[in-house]
């Protein structure tokens, strides 16, 4: 089973919805995963791609993730019945900030291409180097 789950928006400690998390995680730490990145004012979305993206993995005791997945489901408009998918869920290995494997973890695709509805990619910076991260102005905790 996987325990742990990669945010890379919205849902990071200090943003809108971090507040939202069903149950207490065991560890939150800054990580990575490869992908493209898209921004827009109030959120992001993430694609397949070759980027290093910038989150947090949040770990979760096994026994909470029915629970969790649920919820983000619901938050992110996954599967939700009578309703188009907003984001896919994928499973996604996931990195540390010294490169080093953390975990498989859950993650969200955004369901179609995120140009669509206005996103623009985000190009990785130089703080920390290489990162393509959201908001581009802030540093996971």
């Amino acid at each position: 089973m996987i325990d742990h789950v990669f945010v890379y928006g919205t849902l990071k400690t200090g943003q809108c919805r971090g507040g939202l998390w069903p149950a207490k995680p065991l560890s939150v730490q800054p990580a990575w995963v490869r992908g493209t990145l898209y921004g827009r004012h109030d959120y992001p979305a993430m694609m397949p791609g070759n980027d290093r993206v910038l989150g947090q993995v949040w770990s979760f005791d096994p026994s909470d993730m029915t629970t969790v997945m649920r919820v983000l489901d619901q938050i992110e408009g996954t599967s939700q019945p009578g309703y188009p998918d907003l984001y896919v869920r994928a499973t996604l290995p996931t990195f540390g900030l010294d490169n080093a494997p953390i975990a498989l973890a859950h993650a969200y695709h955004y369901a179609k291409p995120p140009e669509l509805d206005g996103f623009t990619k985000i190009v990785a910076i130089d703080d920390p180097p290489g990162f393509a991260q959201w908001p581009a102005v802030s540093m996971p905790s």
